[in-house]
């Protein structure tokens, strides 16, 4: 199971990787921000929360993929953060927020990525 942002512009590079990795073999959640809502909405009526619900009970995935990437709209892009490094310290703590709240309810391991604009996935 992948969650991500729907930002087109990491549509290609994204579609690579995912194929590298599993074939055509994964459900996609893809939404503006990626795990923004995951981590700001409430959990009894979280909607990422219940598409990750829909993926294990229908198709039982072996791993989760958390991906957020650089320059995300949703969070004011780039400039909201002044630099590189503070941009990636809050997408790396809401990612650590988001694998929080996964691994509260679901077993399987989660990995978390950072995307950036020249196709570059972070593992992190």
């Amino acid at each position: 199971l992948v969650i991500h942002c729907i930002d087109f512009r990491f549509r290609k590079s994204l579609a690579q990787f995912l194929e590298s990795r599993f074939g055509d073999s994964y459900d996609l959640v893809s939404v503006a921000g990626g795990v923004k809502r995951l981590v700001s909405d409430p959990l009894d009526n979280n909607f990422i929360l219940e598409q990750v619900k829909i993926s294990d009970t229908l198709h039982k995935p072996e791993v989760f993929l958390l991906i957020q990437h650089e320059d995300c709209g949703a969070y004011g892009g780039s400039a909201a953060f002044g630099d590189f490094s503070t941009e990636q310290q809050t997408q790396v703590q809401e990612l650590e927020k988001a694998e929080t709240i996964v691994k509260k309810q679901f077993s399987q391991p989660v990995e978390k990525y950072l995307a950036r604009l020249l196709g570059e996935m972070i593992s992190l």
